[in-house]
C-alpha cells in the first residue's frame, strides 16, 4: 500500500496526486489550506461571505456527491419572479457553473440559490478536491455578483448607520447557525478515511496472520469458517466495496491524465456508445432519440449537454418552462436544465459539467460520462412528459 505522508492527525494518507476517498475531513482541510474562514458540524461546512453563504455537505443522487450550495443572504418578493427567472436563466444559458436556481419560500419570497456538485464514488486526489472547492468558491461569489448587479436591493453589504451593521451581522450570524442543522435531503456523512485505512490495514494484516502455519492453530480449529465482515461494517452507502474504494485509489495507473476527446471516444464506446461523429472540438451522439454533445471546454471543464426542442412560444411558454426546468435543478444535483431560444422558438438545454483541470483517470471519466448520460436522460424525459404530456426520450425498456 502506496502510503506516502502523515497527515497532522497522525494517520498516513494516500498518495495526493491518486485520487482516495473523500469525507468530511478533508473537505475541511482543503478549505482551511485555501484560507477560509468557516463553520462546521458534524455533516456539513459553512462558508459564510458578506452577501451570501455557502453550504458544503454529502449527499446521494445515483451515487455519492459532494455539494457546494450557495444562497443569498436577502430574498426577494414575489412580484420579482419574472425578472428573477430571466437573470437566472441568462445565468445558466451563458456560463458553466454553478447551477443558478430559484426557491419560493412559504412566505412568498424568492431566494437565489447557486449550485455545484461533483461525484466523489472514485474518489477525488488532494489536488482535484482543493481545486474542485476553490473553483466552486470563485464561480458561486462571481454568480453572487452577477444577480446584485441587477437587484440591488439583495445587497445586504450595503448598510448606513451603524445601527444596520449590527443588524446585519447578527442577521447573517443566525443564518449561518441555522445553516448548520438546517435538515438537507439525501444528507449522509461518508465514514472517515482513516478509519477506512485502519480497517484495511486490520483486514490485511488477519489474513497475513492467518495464513501463516505457525499461527494458524492459534485463530482455528480444523473445523471452522472465517465468517468475513461485510464492506457494509466498514462504509455506508451498501453498495461501495471497500477493496474497491480504497486498493483501487492506490495504483499509480490511477493517476488522473488531462481529459482529451480521444479518451472521451474511447470510453463512450467502452460503455457501448459506439456510433458518434463530430469534428476536432467535439462529440456528438443520438442516444435513445437524444441528441448529446461531448465537450472539452475552456477551464478546462468536460462538458456534455443534452437537446430537447419542442419549438415553443419564446413570450407565452417560457415561465411554464421555466418553472419546470427550476424545478429539475432544484431536485438534481448533477444537471442544469435551461431555457433556450432560437429562430425556432423556445427549446431546452441540459448540462453536465465537472472541472476537469487536474485531469481525470480512466475510472473517473468512465463514471462521469455515464452519470451524465443518465441524468441528462432522466432531466429530458421528465420535463418533456410534464411539459407535453409524453417523453421524447426513447427508453427501450418501454417497448418491450
Amino acid at each position: 500500500m502506496d502510503f506516502t505522508s502523515v497527515n497532522d492527525r497522525n494517520v498516513p494518507a494516500p498518495n495526493t496526486s491518486i485520487p482516495f476517498p473523500v469525507d468530511l475531513n478533508r473537505v475541511t482541510e482543503a478549505v482551511d489550506s485555501l484560507g477560509y474562514h468557516y463553520l462546521s458540524s458534524e455533516d456539513r461546512i459553512i462558508v459564510p461571505w458578506q452577501d451570501h453563504r455557502i453550504s458544503m455537505y454529502f449527499s446521494h443522487e445515483s451515487g455519492q456527491m459532494l455539494t457546494i450550495l450557495g444562497r443569498t443572504r436577502l430574498n426577494l418578493d414575489m412580484f420579482a419572479i419574472n425578472d428573477a427567472a430571466r437573470a437566472v436563466t441568462e445565468w445558466n444559458a451563458e456560463r458553466i457553473g454553478p447551477t443558478a436556481l430559484v426557491h419560493l419560500g412559504n412566505d412568498g419570497e424568492v431566494e437565489l440559490k447557486f449550485r455545484t456538485t461533483i461525484c466523489i464514488d472514485e474518489g477525488l486526489s488532494t489536488q482535484q478536491l482543493r481545486q474542485f472547492i476553490n473553483l466552486s468558491l470563485d464561480t458561486t461569489a462571481m454568480a453572487v455578483t452577477y444577480i446584485l448587479e441587477r437587484f440591488s436591493e439583495l445587497n445586504f453589504s450595503d448598510t448606513g448607520s451603524p445601527d444596520d451593521t449590527n443588524n446585519a451581522d447578527e442577521l447573517s450570524d443566525e443564518q449561518d447557525q441555522a445553516d448548520l442543522v438546517e435538515k438537507i435531503r439525501g444528507l449522509y456523512v461518508p465514514t472517515p478515511v482513516e478509519e477506512l485505512i485502519e480497517s484495511l490495514e486490520d483486514a490485511e494484516w488477519e489474513e497475513s496472520d492467518m495464513a501463516d502455519e505457525d499461527a494458524e492453530d492459534d485463530y482455528l480449529d480444523d473445523d471452522s469458517e472465517i465468517e468475513w465482515e461485510t464492506d457494509d461494517d466498514y462504509f455506508e452507502p451498501e453498495e461501495v466495496d471497500m477493496d474497491e474504494l480504497l486498493n483501487g485509489f492506490l495504483e499509480d495507473s490511477d493517476i488522473p491524465q488531462e481529459v482529451t476527446l480521444e479518451r472521451i471516444r474511447a470510453q463512450l464506446h467502452a460503455i457501448g456508445v459506439v456510433k458518434t461523429s463530430g469534428e476536432d472540438d467535439f462529440i456528438i451522439a443520438w442516444i435513445n432519440e437524444v441528441f448529446l454533445g461531448f465537450f472539452v471546454d475552456n477551464g478546462p471543464t468536460f462538458l456534455v449537454k443534452g437537446h430537447w426542442d419542442p419549438s415553443m412560444d419564446p413570450t407565452r411558454d417560457f415561465m411554464k418552462l421555466f418553472m419546470m426546468c427550476n424545478q429539475w435543478n432544484e431536485n438534481s444535483l448533477t444537471t442544469k436544465a435551461f431555457c433556450h431560444t432560437d429562430d425556432k422558438g423556445l427549446q431546452v438545454r441540459v448540462e453536465f459539467a465537472v472541472s476537469v483541470a487536474e485531469g481525470l483517470n480512466d475510472d473517473q471519466l468512465q463514471h462521469n460520462i455515464a452519470l451524465s448520460i443518465h441524468h441528462i436522460l432522466q432531466a429530458i424525459d421528465s420535463i418533456s412528459t410534464e411539459a407535453t404530456g409524453s417523453s421524447t426520450v426513447e427508453w427501450p425498456e418501454k417497448n418491450r
